[in-house]
């Protein structure tokens, strides 16, 4: 139990607030992908890019992801919004890497939500038949605790979107519980390190 603060009726307020707002957001076009761009250390070449999305509240401004992200968890609308992530950034890949001397590789991030509520292997595909945007051209990025659960059926999807073409990459690994072994058991192209292990290296 706990005591009652006014603070609890105004937090629970301002979520019930956003979850009202963002329910809009998707249908007035309100949501925008920010693409932070990957970097060849050596060449300083542009290699890709990690598409990012960004909610442009008409009254708040922009909103940051840690804001709204957990709330579309909870309420299920991350299945529309990223099956709209995905459209968009396959669709913004295939226009950059039409004429590309150098195609670009452009990394969409995953809700472990996609992978339980709908079948995200043909929502990938469907994704990539309506923009043109070939599997070379795409990473798709999942969090280290979703290995964790239910690792057959994980594995299962993985596999068939790895056999598409597609890479997979695993954000923020080594903050989790996995180890390194479930590397060796999941189709896994590219592995990114918590910073908190890389903050001190000079």
């Amino acid at each position: 139990f706990q005591y009652y603060s006014p603070e609890l009726t105004s937090s629970a307020r301002e979520r019930l607030k956003i979850e009202s707002d963002l329910r809009k957001a998707v249908v007035r076009s309100e949501l925008e992908l920010f693409y932070q761009p990957k970097v060849d250390l050596v060449t300083g070449e542009m290699v890709g890019a990690e598409a990012l999305m960004r909610w442009r509240h008409p009254t708040r401004g922009l909103v940051p992801p840690d804001q709204f992200i957990s709330i579309a968890e909870d309420t299920g609308l991350i299945l529309g919004m990223g099956e709209w992530a995905l459209h968009t950034a396959f669709a913004a890949t295939q226009k950059w890497n039409e004429h590309a001397a150098k195609p670009l590789k452009i990394a969409v991030n995953l809700s472990p939500k996609q992978f339980y509520n709908n079948d995200l292997v043909a929502t990938v595909y469907a994704a990539m038949e309506a923009t043109g945007c070939k599997p070379e051209w795409i990473e798709l990025e999942i969090t280290e605790s979703l290995l964790l659960n239910d690792p057959t059926d994980i594995r299962a999807t993985l596999q068939r979107l790895h056999h598409m073409g597609i890479s997979i990459a695993i954000d923020d690994f080594g903050t989790g519980y996995s180890s390194l072994s479930y590397l060796a058991r999941f189709p896994v192209n590219v592995l990114k390190i918590d910073r908190s292990f890389i903050r001190e290296l000079t």
